[in-house]
């Protein structure tokens, strides 16, 4: 049940996404590695098949595309967490990562990418909004976790 929570969470945030024009803000991007770092990487690789499969709904000439980037960031990040993440400082540091990587790999492979001077400020944005987020989901989602911190 709590995954279903987390799926209308993302179609939410997908919702808010389309819904803002300039500049492009990937809040399902953000939403999906906050998710990632805190879940086990089934439930990770499950949601970043939802994730792609909502952004590929807006975009159908690259379906796939957004369903395997999304997949990838998923898993690399639940993987970073096992391994490296303990401040919020790598927090910021994944999520900039996973924006890189997803740009990255839509300028390479789509060759369709907004220009790096309007990614670079909605990737600003983001960062800005992404530890208010973070708390707010861990409140959601995850009551366990703040008693053991």
């Amino acid at each position: 049940m709590k995954l279903v929570f987390k799926l209308l969470f993302l179609y939410l945030l997908f919702l808010i996404q389309t819904i803002i024009n300039r500049p492009q803000i990937d809040l399902i991007v953000l939403g999906l590695v906050i998710f990632s770092l805190y879940d086990t990487p089934i439930t990770a690789i499950v949601l970043g098949i939802w994730a792609g499969f909502l952004l590929g709904l807006v975009n159908q000439a690259y379906f796939g595309f957004h369903i395997i980037i999304l997949t990838l960031v998923a898993y690399a990040s639940n993987n970073v967490h096992r391994y490296l993440y303990k401040y919020k400082l790598y927090f910021l540091a994944i999520v900039l990562l996973a924006l890189l990587f997803k740009y990255l790999t839509t300028l390479i492979i789509l060759r369709n990418v907004q220009p790096f001077g309007i990614w670079l400020l909605s990737t600003l944005i983001m960062l800005l909004i992404a530890l208010p987020l973070e708390n707010l989901i861990i409140k959601m989602f995850y009551k366990n976790l703040l008693r053991r911190f």
